[in-house]
């Protein structure tokens, strides 16, 4: 073997992952060479192989796991331990806690664990086990050495938490008995009486009377009060020379004076903490720092673990959630957003900005009665966090990925118990929902049987999502993870009831994931029977007749619960039961179901559904009649209700007859955002094909209303891209100047935003000319009288009825919704140059008076904006200020830029601002914030901006801008 193989093996081996060591063959693999050869480096080199150089590791992270729960069962540790990145099973684990006991090095007994079980009050600390760990070991032998510990030195950047740690080695000396169990813990921040230094010392060493002006009497100060407990002095850089200097003795000897004493030495017993931002070199005397033997330097947020930022994160909304008591549900890419940024504050700021996230989203959800509240994009958007440049490398980046997931927070619950790092969306009570739908259904005087059927299609489209938003994972195959959740008999019951289902069912793959759900269910079931809550299904008989196996299934599993829990459960919940153990057996779950209502005049509409559900045996069609003698607008209303019940996230689909009723889809999706689509002039045929499309429910909203469309108007379906291209329809004939023209003007006559284009099939350069419009339109299709056969473009035949039957059609697919840019943004209409205002509230008073003139935004938005600028500044730098509002209560994505003709004052801190962007942006169009800070962070960009004498010259700018 070579010496060079031997340094690869080497240095491959220490750099490896401690939590998963490389075997021989994976080495052999990246070097190339024989497995042998790296065995006999490796036993060359005398290290030991993959397994024993894991093992080391493996302990310590059994060690730090069990200081949190020492009874920990083998599942939950082992769980924990892959959490960690350890690949390893039960069996395994098992074997690593017998050979420590074997060797009488088990985690239990091992010294260094009952250290850490005996310091335990670090162990709190976010980050004990990682970038803390050497402070936690300097503080320790500070606190312990004898007769009254070290006199200690905390340094750290402002915000990383200098005083909570100093708090934490105060418990640690009361909880090893250092110091009595009453004994002070004083604080001082030198900072706050900086600028008195006679009052400071005043304060921190007391005063004799007559010693100065005002001092009417003995006064005792922090330090005696401090006797036989901690004293810390932060900022104590602001303490000045006098002051230090009257430290010596106090460190020295334990001995000081009150100000204005001369002979009178007095004698405390103390343990001294000071904490400072600034460099002790050069700001603390000489002599001061010599006293100070013990110095603990505590690390920045920035270059702190992503592991751990997440927990601080995670702790942080917990405290918000136990402070409101209101559950919070984040989108994991707002965890991404906030441990990746760049923090200046530390940990201080990061817990600010999450309470300004929280305390906007509390303010938009008051009202809500769930005790709820989801905080996403528009959040983040709306507290102006873009700003500010990430910390991340590509190994944070990876490592955050895999913990993407939604997290939830719940009120009050044990911090010792809740996993940090949550990725448990847990689902909301069944209950809750159906009362909450039935008291908005009965607002709208329905009959029961009407309000019945509305129910059913909510509780059937809530079971057939139950677990489709999210991966199954392992997390969830051990209900003994839960049990802050669970109750310890259900947990058993139900592990019992799905170890009976693998054996009833070993060739069906069961969704372990809804184990969680079914638990959960049961759980707050028991709890409303013990209440003496009603439970209310709305179709029990169509459950026993339809699902008769879960049903069964569900009574075995009612019999067991009945034993264990002494209630009496009623068939209304042992129905419920049966829809989750139908899911449960399901192997595969579908999309979003899509709503389907039918709406008539007179009573066609129920007749409609009457047939079509006796025909297909199907119940989830919505009848929605309209007697003529009742105000359009009443049943819009009633509609408008109801879809907000049905929709389930895949959208609303209406059938509807003639006149006012066609109109119904725009209007709901105005009122409540739900995406809709309306097919008018609706027939029996067309219901049912909606209701079979519909019932299989693979397709979108959009590919059924499409294929309706083509099957209806009998026009050959047009594939449509979400392309950033203008849309264009070509006209054709054989000479591209009779029969094309024709087209091109019925066309142009309805269609005004679209580029029609007329040519002739004998053309000479037909193909060259199609492929150079290509590139500069999105080619929906080409409409004539002989079909050119060109590759990727439909072909539609034209008559003299064509726009008539096809309007509908060309609706659908020349206003089709894209997704903009920041260039697809620009307005003329929207840039204002040289504006004149005095103030902040003036300029964005302007500009949102002018997108509500234009139809951009609603009413309300303007409020928004200046609700959110009391909340945080939005001052960027390099003098621009971005303010903004919510996109609730926008119409249509778009950017407002204004320059100013002089600067104002922007923020309390005094800074002024010349160039201002607001931009008013929907969720889905968020590429064009991104596109927008990248522009605005290139200063040469924005002088050309301010610089641009008219709006196209600064459309221009941005358009050569390479973004």
């Amino acid at each position: 073997m070579t010496n060079d193989n031997m340094n690869k093996v080497k240095e491959i081996i220490e750099n490896e992952d401690s939590r998963n060591p490389l075997s021989d063959n994976e080495i052999a693999q990246r070097l190339s060479i024989l497995r042998e050869t790296v065995s006999n480096c490796r036993c060359e080199l005398k290290i030991l192989n993959s397994r024993e150089r894991r093992k080391p590791a493996i302990i310590d992270a059994i060690k730090s796991i069990k200081t949190k729960d020492v009874d920990i069962n083998l599942k939950l540790l082992t769980f924990n331990l892959n959490r960690l990145g350890f690949d390893v099973s039960k069996n395994y684990v098992s074997k690593i806690l017998n050979d420590c006991d074997n060797n009488n090095n088990s985690p239990e007994t091992n010294e260094d664990l009952q250290e850490y079980n005996s310091n335990n009050s670090f162990s709190k600390l976010v980050g004990f086990d990682g970038s803390l760990k050497k402070c936690i070991t300097r503080a320790i032998a500070s606190i312990s050495y004898p007769p009254f510990g070290l006199p200690t030195l905390i340094i750290g950047e402002s915000g990383t938490g200098k005083t909570l740690f100093a708090e934490f080695m105060y418990r640690y000396a009361l909880q090893q008995k250092i110091v009595k169990e009453n004994a002070p813990f004083k604080v001082l921040n030198c900072a706050d009486y900086g600028d008195n230094p006679q009052l400071l010392l005043s304060i921190l060493y007391g005063h004799k009377k007559g010693s100065f002006t005002g001092a009417d009497n003995d006064t005792v100060g922090l330090v005696e009060n401090a006797n036989n407990g901690v004293l810390f002095l932060d900022e104590i850089h602001r303490l000045p020379p006098k002051g230090q200097e009257m430290l010596f003795s106090l460190l020295d000897r334990g001995q000081f004076r009150r100000l204005g004493e001369t002979s009178n030495e007095r004698k405390v017993n103390i343990f001294f903490i000071g904490a400072t931002t600034e460099n002790i070199d050069s700001s603390l005397l000489v002599s001061f720092r010599r006293r100070i033997p013990m110095l603990i330097t505590v690390p920045s947020l920035n270059v702190r673990p992503i592991r751990e930022r997440i927990q601080l994160i995670n702790s942080f909304f917990q405290e918000e959630c136990n402070r409101i008591n209101c559950k919070i549900f984040i989108d994991g890419k707002i965890i991404k957003t906030f441990a990746l940024k760049n923090y200046r504050g530390n940990v201080g700021q990061l817990r600010s900005e999450i309470q300004v996230v929280c305390a906007n989203a509390y303010v938009e959800n008051i009202n809500n009665i769930k005790g709820e509240m989801n905080i996403g994009f528009n959040e983040i958007l709306y507290n102006n966090f873009f700003g500010d440049e990430t910390n991340s490398n590509n190994n944070s980046l990876s490592e955050i990925n895999i913990s993407l997931n939604d997290n939830v927070f719940i009120p009050k619950i044990n911090d010792n118990n809740i996993i940090k790092d949550t990725k448990y969306s847990l689902p909301e009570d069944i209950y809750v929902k159906i009362e909450e739908k039935y008291n908005e259904l009965k607002k709208l005087h329905m009959s029961l049987d009407e309000m019945n059927k509305i129910l059913w299609i909510f509780i059937l489209d809530n079971f057939n999502k139950i677990g489709s938003d999210s991966k199954e994972s392992s997390d969830f195959n051990d209900l003994d993870n839960f049990k802050y959740i669970i109750s310890d008999k259900i947990i058993v019951i139900l592990e019992n009831f799905l170890k009976n289902l693998k054996l009833k069912y070993p060739n069906k793959t069961i969704n372990k994931r809804l184990i969680l759900n079914l638990g959960m269910h049961i759980n707050e079931a028991i709890k409303r029977i013990r209440f003496n809550s009603e439970i209310y299904n709305p179709n029990i008989i169509y459950i026993k007749e339809k699902i008769k196996v879960e049903f069964n299934l569900a009574c075995e599993l009612v019999i067991e619960l009945e034993k264990e829990e002494k209630v009496k459960i009623p068939e209304d919940e042992t129905c419920f039961i049966a829809m989750y153990i139908k899911e449960l057996l399901k192997t595969k779950h579908k999309k979003d179901k899509i709503g389907l209502i039918i709406l008539c005049h007179g009573k066609v509409a129920t007749e409609m559904v009457n047939v079509v559900n006796k025909l297909m045996d199907v119940d989830f069609p919505i009848a929605i009649d309209m007697p003529l003698d009742v105000s359009p607008s009443k049943i819009f209303e009633k509609t408008i209700e109801i879809s907000k019940i049905l929709n389930n996230g895949g959208g609303i689909l209406f059938l509807s007859d003639m006149g006012s009723l066609i109109n119904v889809g725009d209007i709901v999706n105005k009122r409540t955002g739900i995406e809709t689509r309306t097919i008018d002039r609706v027939d029996l045929l067309t219901v049912l094909d909606a209701v079979r499309k519909v019932y299989i429910a693979e397709e979108s909203l959009d590919d059924i209303y499409y294929s309706l469309i083509n099957s209806k108007y009998k026009v050959p379906m047009v594939s449509f891209n979400d392309s950033k291209k203008p849309s264009a329809l070509i006209a054709m004939c054989l000479t591209g100047r009779g029969i094309a023209i024709k087209i091109r003007d019925e066309l142009a006559a309805k269609y005004e935003d679209v580029s029609i284009i007329n040519l002739g099939l004998l053309d000479d350069d037909l193909n060259q000319n199609i492929d150079n419009l290509k590139k500069k339109y999105n080619i929906v299709a080409i409409v004539g009288t002989i079909n050119p056969g060109i590759d990727g473009i439909k072909f539609i035949p034209f008559d003299d009825n064509f726009i008539k039957d096809n309007k509908n059609y060309f609706d659908c697919i020349l206003k089709q919704k894209h997704y903009y840019n920041l260039k697809n943004l620009l307005n003329e209409d929207l840039i204002m140059l040289d504006l004149k205002c005095k103030s902040k509230q003036e300029v964005i008073k302007k500009i949102c008076m002018l997108l509500f003139n234009k139809g951009y935004v609603k009413k309300e938005y303007l409020n928004s904006v200046l609700e959110r600028e009391n909340l945080n500044s939005t001052y960027f730098k390099g003098n621009i200020g971005i303010p903004h509002g919510l996109a609730v209560y926008l119409n249509t994505s778009c950017l407002v830029f204004a320059t100013m003709k002089d600067e104002i004052v922007w923020d309390e801190d005094g800074r002024k601002v010349k160039f201002i962007c607001i931009p008013a942006i929907n969720n889905n169009d968020s590429d064009a914030v991104t596109d927008l800070f990248k522009m605005l962070k290139q200063p040469e960009i924005v002088s050309g901006l301010l610089a641009a004498k008219s709006q196209s010259e600064f459309i221009n700018i941005i358009q050569n801008t390479n973004l």
